[in-house]
């Protein structure tokens, strides 16, 4: 049943909400995110909830009232601040939870290795490891899709972040960070983030997120010393040795301490919301025929009796619509969030300093007036028409979009196009994923069960 109703005796008052102690708030929201999400719309397209520990969140559902926020003036919509649980493990210079001058100082800095052409050295890279996760599951038997993607781009983003691809040293980071980003998946990390506030708790040799993040923190600055003391020219090409080379407005090089945060945000962000995504798209594709054979047809027409290679990838047009419709159906973080510096109003309605708004991106994902039979699965959606930003946006928007959001697409078509080259893929009888909570993220409740073999064999 939806909980009861309740409005805010603070002036201006906010929108209605459920009445509900904030701790039960935190907990439903913990173990049934989306469910909790779906049964608060019951109070309107706007409406409050109140997480204990994260204070009043106000979520936003209708694509004017984001386009709002998104062009808001950042000084007064600050995402950094509302981001602050991050900083344990990507560090308190880390993009993410910046504001003001600093993060668009640091945006400036990451935002070029991540586009264009250096995203697409990568290729290779994606593609090799895809191969190997698919010729390890054509052995047969019931395989999880959640975690072999994560050994992909958990691998592939290492490469791409320091440019290196073996050896006791990738090994070391590989593992350190595998068993780093496992912790922070825990569905209870918004309640431990109360119980063990990082700044009396970050020091601790007993709790496990630290001791592992120290690991990982000492190998990755072995890296960073090892790389700065290399003339430019004999650098390994990577996001590290673009960072070492780039400079602050003032000329100032990068500090160990900002490539750090910079590299475990990238290797982190980049990584495990991707992983899940293709993980979800799977969940999602392999019960349609209907939407396997035009992803066949498209790919035997584009590419023939080859593997997928760089060109082929702007003309699978229907692969990339399967893409973003599964973004849309299951996206991995169910809402962005903006603290308030100062009043701003938006649908009507003058919010005070304080407040957080909330895009309320699986709510907008879910309107049927922007998606008619909105829990349909249909990738001819994004055939049919464009979406703009304040109507799809499963990587943020404005000032803050996902830094990694062309990287991101640009992986999930390799893997996907790779894995149906390479496999016939289908779902093991009963299978059943519902969506749970990972760390911030939703994922799949069974990691995506999947049997796959061989099309050649």
């Amino acid at each position: 049943m939806p909980p009861s109703i309740t409005v805010n005796s603070a002036t201006p008052p906010l929108p209605p909400g459920p009445a509900t102690h904030p701790v039960w708030q935190l907990l439903r929201y913990s173990f049934w995110p989306l469910e909790y999400l779906e049964d608060c719309a019951c109070f309107g397209e706007t409406f409050t909830f109140r997480l204990a520990g994260f204070g009043e969140l106000v979520m936003l559902t209708r694509p004017e009232d984001i386009r709002e926020v998104f062009r808001g003036d950042p000084a007064i919509l600050h995402a950094g601040e509302g981001n602050v649980l991050l900083s344990t493990l990507v560090g308190e210079t880390s993009v993410l939870v910046l504001d003001d001058a600093p993060h668009l100082r640091q945006r400036r800095v990451l935002l070029p290795p991540l586009k264009g052409e250096r995203m697409r050295t990568f290729f290779d890279a994606m593609q090799s490891e895809t191969l190997v996760i698919a010729r390890e599951w054509a052995r047969g038997g019931v395989v999880r899709a959640d975690s072999a993607m994560q050994a992909i781009t958990l691998r592939v983003i290492l490469r791409a972040a320091l440019g290196i691809a073996s050896g006791p040293t990738f090994d070391a980071l590989q593992s350190s960070m595998g068993s780093l980003l496992r912790e922070v998946r825990h569905p209870l990390v918004l309640v431990l983030w109360n119980v063990f506030p990082p700044d009396r708790f970050k020091d601790s040799r007993l709790l496990p997120f630290y001791r592992l993040r120290r690991r990982f923190d000492a190998v990755l600055y072995r890296v960073i010393a090892e790389q700065r003391a290399l003339p430019p020219e004999q650098r390994t090409p990577s996001l590290l040795s673009d960072l070492l080379a780039a400079t602050h407005d003032n000329g100032d090089p990068l500090s160990d301490v900002e490539l750090r945060d910079a590299i475990v945000t990238i290797v982190a962000a980049g990584h495990d919301t991707t992983a899940l995504s293709l993980a979800w798209a799977l969940e999602l594709i392999l019960p349609r025929a209907d939407v396997i054979a035009p992803i066949d047809a498209e790919l035997a027409k584009v590419c023939g009796a080859e593997m997928p290679r760089p060109e082929h990838l702007p003309e699978l047009t229907y692969l990339d619509a399967v893409i973003r419709e599964s973004l849309r159906v299951r996206n991995i973080l169910p809402f962005v969030v903006r603290v308030l510096k100062a009043q701003f109003s938006v649908g009507g309605i003058t919010y005070p300093k304080g407040v957080v708004l909330c895009p309320a991106i699986h709510l907008l994902h879910q309107r049927d007036d922007l998606y008619p039979e909105p829990k349909t699965f249909r990738p001819e959606r994004f055939l049919e028409r464009k979406f703009a930003a304040h109507e799809w946006n499963p990587f943020g928007g404005g000032n803050r979009a996902c830094l990694g959001q062309a990287f991101a697409l640009y992986e999930m078509k390799v893997v996907l196009a790779t894995l149906f080259t390479e496999l016939r893929m289908h779902r093991p009888p009963g299978a059943v994923s519902k969506p749970v909570r990972r760390g911030i993220s939703v994922g799949p409740s069974d990691g995506v069960r999947l049997i796959a073999r061989s099309r050649v064999a």
